[in-house]
């Protein structure tokens, strides 16, 4: 029965993503949208305005992190590089290619990786504490 439990518990985040990503779908929510919206700009707050034009808005993080010569700026232009090295011939879908392999493969199966570690861990401390080799 505890080997289930940890069975489940090692699948379970790729039981849970993929079902919300499916109920969100389903409830015809704007998270799926087929081009960028186009929004006003609003002086108290960040909208769609500022993705698609740049942010004239009080920045919240420290420009170590959030500015273009800080972990943001070099994170963009490693993907600008990487995406040029990956489709010289159009550099933009390059980006993207480049954009999604880190962030929608890379990025996730390196916490799902770490997440297993700290289950197994997890596993070794409990038997620790109940005496087992």
């Amino acid at each position: 029965m505890k080997r289930f439990v940890w069975f489940l518990l090692a699948i379970a985040p790729l039981v849970v993503v993929p079902a919300a990503f499916t109920a969100v779908l389903a409830t015809g929510s704007p998270v799926l949208r087929a081009t960028i919206p186009i929004e006003a700009h609003a002086r108290s707050h960040c909208t769609w305005h500022c993705h698609n034009h740049g942010c004239t808005h009080a920045p919240h993080l420290p420009r170590a992190l959030a500015g273009d010569e800080g972990v943001y700026g070099a994170t963009i232009a490693g993907l600008k590089a990487a995406g040029k090295a990956v489709v010289p011939k159009d550099p933009h879908v390059g980006y993207g290619v480049v954009n999604l392999a880190v962030f929608c493969v890379a990025w996730p199966g390196i916490m799902y990786a770490l997440y297993l570690v700290a289950l197994a861990q997890r596993r070794k401390i409990r038997a620790l504490r109940r005496g087992a080799p």
